[in-house]
């Protein structure tokens, strides 16, 4: 027969000792250090309270972790919020007294009249603990409770493990020191500062810190005006913020606030009929929520995601990418971006009416960029999708259609003609002139031909893969002649660029594309000497890498590289790190401005001539198309402005645009200047006079021909 008496645990001998070292500083700590240090002066040491003395009372209560938050380039319109802990600190007369009155009945209610411990709480603790060893008591006063949350703030800050601070996971030794650290914290701050603090750091469910942010996430409200009920709703949570969460489990949340509305009462801190109104109302939530990260940046969130890779990369902000993505969702940076929000609404709404990227029926891409070439800001960066986690909605995507994918991009995609201009930069720059008339009636190059190719072996290069050698076509018939290398740049005629790359180095033309820093994202030159079809843009390169290219030559042959952050400040408004244009001439001005001489003309009387946009001496760029019209382009600039558009195809690189439903039309033939030059067009029509539209300066004579 089992016997009805239950049978009693065995004590571990660490219990006991626990127990006793325990009953030892409880002794000494009831005898004259719970109560405020004044009243303590006079008591006499004893080893007990040497030992006491002799822990660590270095307390530090800020800052507490906050939220960053990314800015346009005017440091005012917010981009994106990034917190592990949503807060928003407030001073205390910025908290309603019944949110005061409902912390302090429900959590230490002798709170203003008792030292940094209690020593009726600990004796009523000890007692319970001794008598119910399986169901534990705490004694923390809200001193207490705000170390403890101190102490967990400050690890998940550093990095550390929350679950092994003094603050979460407490034995009795741990609790002394607790003990220690709130003694000395009431020696340093009053009982307001305390109070403060802790509304300022607990946790009121979810992500929500403080009762500021739950106020309004709760009921889109301050935590000034909080009244009794709500109040009493975020009091009760403290003690398990997501049991009594309630938007989470009303239930449990109404009866815990009714509990707290009663020790109020108790208290005297409201009347019945606020009692009796406040058990008797609903909880009428009104969640406001406070996104975070990129996802909630709409149209930036492309950009955004840039802004936080480069940062992410930033060792200023740690020595591992974890250390610096903790820092920066806990470290309330202010992050000023170069982003103009005007040019990027504008950027968006000119790709959505390329493509729109509902009903995007035939799932054809389409992406704008934008930079300063003065000094390589990102003004704008858009594309016919929508930042999310659905990779088969056509709608949205994961992936940045202008970046490398070390920013969130992809691999790229081929720029066809608009490689062009690197193979005119490098003609001018070996002393050619733009208006040499060559021979431009060649479709075929034997492959006993040599092609210059110093950096290889024996100097030269041979096309050997076919019989018949190197053949390739122009994109339109009629256009096998002679004429000017302006007359072929600006017409995109593939038989005058093959007669200016047989006339000079592929070599050459390769360190000219390093120079113009037009890079695969692997960050290997997009040209390859052995590879005849790069010097037409064969090789995948990112939108943002042509808009940068490009902005070289509208600022004097000084390339800058693409920046997006320009600031981060610290919580308080001192600098952490300020971003400096990183700039270098790759090309001589002379041969910047022979580039830009022969590229206007595309926009008057070239492959682009339909889309100028109104500043002849002052605008000019470069359509591409590559072969069977699989991605189309047009990279264009003023002085102040250099915009790569690109339309193209993702997911299916090899299909042709030809005859797909874009906008409801559906072309026989797309090129770089159909839809992707409109693209280019809208997008500058609004937004380049904004910037510098300076005319371009006039070459030398020895640029074109004429000395």
């Amino acid at each position: 027969m089992v016997s009805s008496k239950k049978v009693r645990k065995k004590r571990k001998p660490s219990d006991l000792l626990q127990f006793v070292a325990l009953s030892i500083i409880a002794g000494f700590i009831t005898a004259g250090l719970l109560v405020p240090p004044t009243a303590a002066a006079g008591m006499a040491a004893t080893s007990s309270i040497n030992w006491f003395k002799g822990l660590p009372d270095n307390m530090s209560d800020g800052p507490l972790s906050k939220p960053s938050v990314l800015y346009a380039s005017d440091g005012k319109t917010e981009l994106a919020t990034f917190y592990a802990q949503n807060r928003t600190e407030v001073p205390l007369d910025k908290i309603s007294q019944p949110m005061q009155d409902a912390i302090i009945a429900v959590e230490d209610r002798k709170f203003y009249e008792h030292g940094a411990i209690s020593p009726v709480g600990i004796g009523r603790a000890l007692v319970n603990n001794i008598l119910r060893p399986n169901n534990r008591q705490g004694a923390s006063t809200l001193t207490q409770q705000y170390v403890n949350n101190l102490l967990i703030d400050t690890a998940e800050q550093t990095g550390g493990d929350a679950t092994e601070t003094l603050g979460a996971n407490k034995g009795y030794v741990e609790k002394i020191i607790e003990m220690k650290l709130a003694i000395s914290m009431e020696e340093n701050k009053s009982k307001d500062e305390i109070l403060e603090g802790y509304l300022n750091i607990v946790n009121l469910g979810g992500a929500n810190y403080g009762v500021e942010a739950a106020a309004y996430y709760y009921w889109g409200i301050s935590a000034a005006e909080l009244n009794p009920a709500q109040a009493a709703t975020l009091a009760g949570m403290v003690q398990a913020p997501n049991v009594y969460r309630p938007n989470k489990n009303p239930e449990y949340s109404k009866e815990r606030r009714n509990l707290v509305l009663g020790t109020m009462l108790r208290d005297e801190k409201i009347t019945q009929k606020e009692y009796d109104n406040a058990v008797n109302s609903e909880l009428d939530l009104d969640i406001h929520t406070t996104d975070s990260g990129c996802s909630a940046a709409g149209v930036n969130a492309y950009f955004c995601n840039y802004v936080m890779s480069a940062l992410y990369g930033d060792e200023s902000f740690g020595a591992t990418e974890e250390d610096r993505i903790n820092s920066i969702y806990r470290g309330g940076y202010k992050i000023i971006s170069t982003l103009d929000t005007r040019a990027q609404d504008s950027a968006k709404k000119s790709v959505e009416a390329t493509q729109p990227s509902t009903n995007n029926i035939d799932d054809v891409n389409a992406a704008l960029v934008s930079v300063e070439p003065k000094n390589g800001y990102i003004k704008a960066m858009a594309q016919n999708s929508d930042y999310a986690d659905a990779k088969d909605d056509h709608s949205t995507s994961l992936y940045s259609y202008n970046v490398d994918p070390q920013y969130g991009g992809t691999t790229g995609f081929q720029p066809g003609s608009t490689f062009k201009p690197v193979v005119l930069a490098n003609w001018i720059d070996k002393g050619k002139s733009v208006n040499q008339v060559i021979d431009g009636t060649a479709l075929n190059y034997p492959a006993s031909t040599r092609w210059n190719a110093k950096c290889l072996d024996g100097g030269a290069f041979r096309f050997t893969e076919k019989p018949e050698g190197f053949t390739f076509q122009n994109a339109e018939g009629g256009y096998r002649q002679w004429g000017t290398v302006t007359f072929g740049m600006k017409n995109s005629i593939n038989s005058f660029l093959f007669r200016m790359v047989f006339e000079s180095d592929l070599c050459d033309i390769q360190e000219m594309a390093d120079k113009l820093h037009v890079h695969q994202w692997t960050g290997d030159t997009a040209y390859n000497p052995k590879i005849l079809t790069s010097n037409i843009g064969a090789i995948e390169v990112s939108p943002l890498t042509m808009a940068s290219a490009y902005a070289t030559f509208a600022n004097d042959g000084v390339y800058c590289e693409p920046m997006a952050t320009t600031k981060v400040e610290n919580r308080d408004g001192s600098v952490k790190k300020e971003y400096k244009p990183a700039c270098s001439e790759q090309i001589s001005k002379d041969v910047a401005n022979g580039v830009n001489y022969v590229l206007k003309q595309v926009l008057v009387d070239g492959s682009g001539w339909q889309r100028g946009i109104g500043l002849p001496d002052a605008s000019a760029a470069k359509t591409g198309t590559t072969d069977n019209s699989t991605q189309t382009w047009m990279v264009g600039y003023t002085k102040g402005l250099s915009t790569a558009s690109w339309v193209g195809n993702l997911q299916e690189g090899s299909r042709s645009l030809n005859g797909l439903s874009i906008n409801g039309q559906r072309s026989a033939y797309v090129d770089g200047a159909t839809f992707a030059g409109t693209q280019w067009q809208r997008y500058m029509n609004e937004t380049a006079k904004r910037y510098n539209t300076d005319k371009f300066a006039q070459p030398s004579n020895k640029v074109l021909g004429l000395g």
